[in-house]
């Protein structure tokens, strides 16, 4: 399957995630949810500013190739065999023929893929407006973050919807780095020490 993915996003403070979910998320169901991010030992895939990760969500095991766009995010998803698992490395034969032929437009080595590590989401995700209001606890590497997403059909709309949520519930607006930054400029943090 191939997506395109627009979303806005804001860090938040612990005080600010659990008014949130106390109050708009109250009645929204926690789902656990963890990422297994991928990449070759010299980070072939993150110096292009692309992503490669497995999402565990209830046993469901989805790869997904991430490649930015001038708006949003094209996402190519594809369930792989939680064999994947069994064996040290990732194999060009783990790997879907739509991600595959992706990867391969960017030059990456395919017999270089490893799993570089993982992190583990608590979601809730409510209807607001025209999209999806989505609230993340993210645990990974030693460190934790809460993030606010909002994923939408149309960019200025939602762009405007976002903005204003946050004015109405007094949140302050950020520079947001997604998830696989964060993930990786802790991992990177940790390897320099």
């Amino acid at each position: 399957m191939k997506e395109l993915e627009i979303e806005f996003k804001n860090m938040l403070n612990y005080d600010t995630y659990a008014r949130l979910r106390d109050t708009l998320f109250k009645n929204a169901e926690a789902i656990t949810q963890t990422n297994f991010y991928i990449d070759t030992p010299d980070h072939q895939l993150i110096e292009q500013k692309v992503s490669l990760r497995i999402r565990d969500i209830k046993g469901r095991l989805v790869m997904t190739l991430k490649i930015p766009q001038e708006i949003g995010i094209m996402e190519y998803h594809d369930d792989i065999s939680d064999a994947l698992f069994d064996h040290e490395h990732i194999t060009e034969n783990d790997i879907p023929d739509s991600i595959k032929v992706q990867l391969s437009a960017y030059g990456v080595d395919l017999n270089q893929l490893r799993i570089i590590g993982a992190l583990s989401t608590e979601r809730r995700e409510t209807r607001y407006q025209d999209g999806l209001l989505v609230l993340d606890a993210s645990h990974y590497l030693d460190a934790e973050d809460y993030e606010l997403e909002f994923e939408v059909r149309d960019y200025e709309p939602g762009l405007a919807q976002f903005e204003q949520f946050l004015i109405d519930y007094q949140i302050t607006g950020q520079q947001t780095l997604n998830k696989v930054q964060r993930f990786y400029s802790r991992h990177n943090q940790l390897i320099s020490k």
